[in-house]
């Protein structure tokens, strides 16, 4: 969103004029490594950095806990809530934790390594992966390394969604997932998919009918197939993000179209994620539902 101006005088070299407007977005972080990869948390959600005495965590519930400053903070693994390897030794004796504070709410977020803080221009990311669990966009870090820019947000919703609770207590409800396909073969080989890996499934026979089944039901995600009869993906797509209460819905478009063409047309329509169907295969699918929902 700015100019360049390249100036070339032979035999003496070459200026470089960069022009940036004044509206970059841009937040000052702290900058965290997890299994040998730097990660950004905006400061504005770090209450502070504490080193924590392995002998001073204790459980409660079955979940990690310490007590600081008079008051329990619940404690989760960095890497754990990335899907990561640890790549550090979990019995050291003391841990680097970054307690993060979002509204009312704290978190302590155990690290491998807190190395620096630093301006960062946030670089959203694209249509398509705009909804990725605890990623709310990138940076290119001073010393030219990519670097993912984490959502306290999201860090501290998913340590609750993905907290055991004890036995009995309560039973997690399977994600429900609306299948929106017109060819019955495939319909019913996704279908299989789907509630394999525990989705509860849905189906419609086409766009129409899965725009008036989606009102019917609460869902947590969409996956649909695009040449279809009475109403196209693409279509369904678009008439879904004109309701308001859709707007952060998953919506996977499977298709076999697969040029770059029709992949912008999908992010265009408001598609979260785009999957060819040449490029079919379960675990792509299942990896995408898992990283939107």
């Amino acid at each position: 969103k700015g100019s360049i101006q390249v100036t070339s005088t032979p035999g003496q070299g070459c200026v470089f004029r960069f022009t940036l407007g004044t509206n970059l977005n841009t937040t000052f972080s702290l900058i965290v490594k997890v299994a040998q990869t730097p990660y950004a948390i905006p400061v504005e959600s770090v209450d502070t950095l504490i080193r924590i005495q392995r002998q001073d965590i204790f459980t409660l519930d079955g979940n990690p806990i310490i007590t600081f400053q008079g008051q329990p903070l619940s404690l989760a693994w960095l890497s754990e809530l990335l899907e990561l390897p640890l790549s550090e030794d979990r019995t050291a004796a003391t841990l680097p934790c970054v307690v993060l504070r979002v509204g009312t709410e704290r978190l302590g977020l155990l690290v491998d390594d807190l190395m620096e803080q630093q301006d960062i221009v946030l670089k959203p990311q694209s249509k398509l992966l705009k909804r990725i669990r605890n990623i709310t966009g990138t940076t290119i870090l001073s010393n030219g390394e990519i670097c993912m820019v984490l959502n306290p947000q999201d860090l501290v919703h998913s340590v609750r969604g993905d907290r055991t609770l004890p036995t009995g207590l309560m039973e997690i409800p399977q994600p429900k997932v609306l299948l929106v396909e017109d060819s019955i073969p495939i319909r019913t080989q996704v279908t299989r998919i789907l509630k394999g890996a525990g989705y509860e499934v849905t189906t419609a026979v086409d766009g129409l009918d899965g725009f008036e089944k989606l009102s019917l039901d609460t869902f947590d995600a969409v996956v649909s197939d695009i040449e279809m009869p009475n109403l196209t993906g693409l279509e369904l797509t678009s008439r879904i993000r004109e309701q308001n209460q859709y707007e952060e819905l998953p919506i996977v478009l499977v298709s076999t179209l697969a040029k770059d063409e029709d992949r912008r047309r999908g992010a265009d329509a408001g598609a979260s994620a785009y999957i060819s169907k040449g490029d079919f295969d379960q675990t792509l699918l299942i990896d995408t539902l898992r990283r939107l929902i």
